[in-house]
């Protein structure tokens, strides 16, 4: 999996036959820095006190600590270097020199790393808010006002705080929505270079066939270096910079581990939902994950298609078609989740209990219209949702419709004031140059075409009257392709900067399509930032209540910062009469080798990997074979590719980088039953490094003899 996404909501796949009842731990969750002071590890099996782990007094393991672009990474020696994912470093490297993705690459030495310049984020603090955020807020403002408030609230309270802290990256997070909020301030280190990354069909060997899948069989790590200026601040990349001196590096463990040892992962998860109603999950269930994962289906197997005798051309689809594929499977996964456990019944019965609340006990009836505005909001989503997502992905997804509606937008603007020309013309020309890139011309107007063709094929009542005016669409669509000039980027932008009022009279088949279908979508936007509000004021009532029905506090969603989660290295069953080990082994590697073209594996590469009289460090005891990768019950998702996967003694014992496929539920609830996550194991990370890459000297900088 890459745990970071492109898309959305990361909102993949339940396996087992029949409905499975949710076993809910209490201590389950992404535990804030904030909550480990209520959590016993000792009893669970951490043998360091949980000082060692975050001290805001001092240096712990939180200073090993970094967030990596999207992903997480931690420092593995005292000049800078950092462990995270292949997959999280693959697309910057891969700009840099696609060779060193597809054969790896080895710096030599220091003046040999290569700039990735891939932002690498430590949190060096963090407080409570929550009181500061929400003064003067209540909930009988109006939705969008109190969202507005306290916008203007976080807004102040950051800027002040900048001013305390220069050079920090100030930012406060919503931990509850509407309820409870933290500041966190970062160092960002902006000059990252490569260390060392191995060929990718050996760092992503089985990609997208093994993705979400148990067993693995991939290399999935890479190392990079943090720098700073001379003076040891931040700085862009500059060759007098110096490698970063962490206040804090991991220590590897590399004697191994063995089932039911304890660990724990620190990192950056990404966004979990386990806190919204069951109409939330209704409308993930039957619109977002089956429309998401249908057209992103769509849009891959075009891409194959196109690529499929063209290797330049497959190249320039590649980072796009494992993004989306990451997605389409998730989402696939989490429908069949959602239809084999009883997570929908169980959420449903919550809140009628909680409805119940407010419809009989006193001090809760001030909440009785709560669940009805629920429902009737989503409910509205659910019914105008066909259309909307059609028309959103026109917008999205094909920069020729997104010209479009931004030319429609600014010739209505200038209509209305012909003196703001110039205005018009530096607001359109700063969105065109963020989001108006075509990439491959065929491609994203076969994807205006095929979205064309579904809005036509909406039911009547719900299909905008503009769509049965273009007729044919195959006709309408040939006809527009002979007269367009929206499809050549440096004629428009030409267009747009020498001459704007031009720009804006430019006519074909599609701008008038978006100009008469632009009242539309502003409606939706701004039906969209309406009910987005609604709810933003409801929720917190939402879960005053869900706490006063517990009994007890909960663990907030997880939300990009920094995160413990803990468990053990453990097996499970997925499916009836099916039994997954702990651990695979090197062996799973060859008996993989070359059956299809994700586990490609070279001559040299198997030959490499092959090593007679392999020291006893790189094998499991109990079968004497060499290590892979592990799994373990431990809470993740999204942001935590890279995370250290971490023994009770808080050294380094492998590197996060997926969930099995039955863990993608994880975003809605986490069970013990069926949460997996895998690792690859260090003792692989070192083998890998030594015996194909040769990479001796790092691996003795990581602290490791051999």
């Amino acid at each position: 999996m890459r745990q970071a996404f492109r898309t959305l909501l990361t909102v993949t796949t339940l396996a087992a036959c029949g409905a499975i009842t949710l076993s809910f731990r209490t201590d389950e969750g992404m535990f804030p820095l904030s909550a480990l002071q209520g959590v016993d590890l000792a009893k669970a099996g951490l043998r360091i006190p949980k000082e060692a782990i975050f001290n805001p007094n001092g240096v712990s393991l939180t200073n090993a600590l970094v967030r990596l672009g999207g992903c997480t990474g931690s420092f593995v020696s005292d000049e800078g270097l950092v462990i995270t994912n292949h997959h999280c470093v693959e697309g910057a490297v891969s700009r840099v020199n696609i060779n060193y993705i597809e054969q790896g690459f080895t710096a030599k030495n220091r003046g040999e790393e290569i700039p990735v310049n891939i932002p690498c984020r430590i949190t060096m603090s963090y407080q409570d808010v929550s009181e500061q955020v929400l003064e003067g807020i209540s909930n009988d403002m109006d939705p969008a006002e109190r969202s507005k408030a306290i916008g203007e609230h976080i807004k102040r309270i950051v800027e002040a705080d900048k001013k305390s802290n220069p050079g920090l990256s100030i930012e406060i997070s919503e931990m509850f929505t509407g309820r409870s909020y933290t500041l966190f301030r970062y160092m960002t280190l902006q000059d990252t270079r490569l260390v060392y990354v191995p060929p990718v069909n050996i760092g992503q060997f089985g990609d997208e066939t093994d993705n979400w899948v148990w067993p693995r069989h991939n290399a999935d790590f890479s190392i990079v270096r943090a720098y700073v200026s001379p003076n040891g601040k931040p700085a862009a990349y500059s060759p007098d910079n110096v490698p970063f001196k962490p206040a804090k590096h991991l220590e590897i463990n590399a004697k191994g581990t063995k089932e039911g040892d304890f660990v724990f992962i620190m990192g950056y998860p990404g966004r979990t939902f386990r806190h919204q109603p069951y109409e939330f999950l209704r409308y993930q269930q039957e619109c977002m994950l089956p429309a998401v994962s249908n057209w992103f289906g769509w849009q891959i197997n075009m891409m194959k298609k196109l690529g499929e005798n063209n290797k330049a051309r497959y190249a320039n689809f590649y980072d796009d078609i494992q993004g989306l594929s990451n997605t389409e499977k998730n989402f696939r996964g989490k429908m069949q989740g959602l239809r084999r456990t009883t997570l929908l019944q169980e959420k449903q019965a919550e809140d009628a209990r909680l409805e119940g609340l407010t419809q009989t006990a006193p001090e809760w009836m001030k909440y009785d219209k709560l669940f009805p505005e629920i429902r009737e909001t989503y409910q509205a989503r659910i019914g105008e949702f066909p259309r909307n997502f059609l028309l959103q992905r026109l917008v999205n997804d094909v920069p020729q419709f997104y010209l479009a509606v931004m030319l429609a937008r600014g010739r209505k603007e200038y209509a209305a004031n012909k003196t703001k020309l110039a205005e018009i013309q530096k607001s359109l020309l700063e969105e065109a140059n963020k989001a108006y890139r075509i990439e491959d011309v065929e491609f994203e107007e076969l994807c205006l075409k095929e979205l064309l063709q579904r809005c036509a094929m909406l039911p009547s009542g719900m299909r905008p009257a503009e769509f049965d005016r273009l007729g044919n669409v195959d006709q309408w669509f040939a006809d527009w392709k002979k007269k367009t000039r929206l499809s050549d980027t440096a004629a428009m932008m030409g267009l747009l900067r020498n001459s704007p009022a031009k720009f804006l009279a430019y006519k074909d088949g599609l701008t008038e399509l978006a100009t008469a279908l632009l009242p539309l979508l502003i409606q939706i936007e701004q039906n969209d930032v309406q009910r987005d509000n609604l709810l933003r004021s409801l929720l917190p009532r939402y879960i005053e209540l869900k706490e006063f029905d517990r009994k007890e506090g909960f663990t907030p969603d997880a939300n990009s910062t920094l995160r413990l989660t803990y468990g053990n290295i453990k097996g499970y069953t997925p499916n009836d009469g099916e039994w997954n080990a702990p651990y695979t082994t090197l062996d799973g590697v060859f008996e993989k080798a070359n059956t299809e073209h994700d586990y490609t594996l070279t001559r040299e590469q198997a030959d490499k990997l092959r090593v007679k009289d392999v020291p006893p460090m790189y094998k499991d005891p109990r079968s004497g074979k060499v290590v892979v990768a592990f799994l373990y019950n431990l809470d993740t998702t999204g942001g935590n590719s890279g995370s250290p996967v971490l023994d009770a003694d808080g050294r380094l014992i492998g590197v996060n980088f997926d969930r099995a496929w039955t863990a993608t539920l994880n975003d809605f609830a986490w069970s013990s039953e069926y949460s997996r996550s895998i690792g690859v194991d260090i003792r692989y990370v070192l083998y890998v490094m030594k015996y194909v890459s040769g990479a001796d000297h790092v691996i003795s900088e990581l602290g490791v003899s051999l």
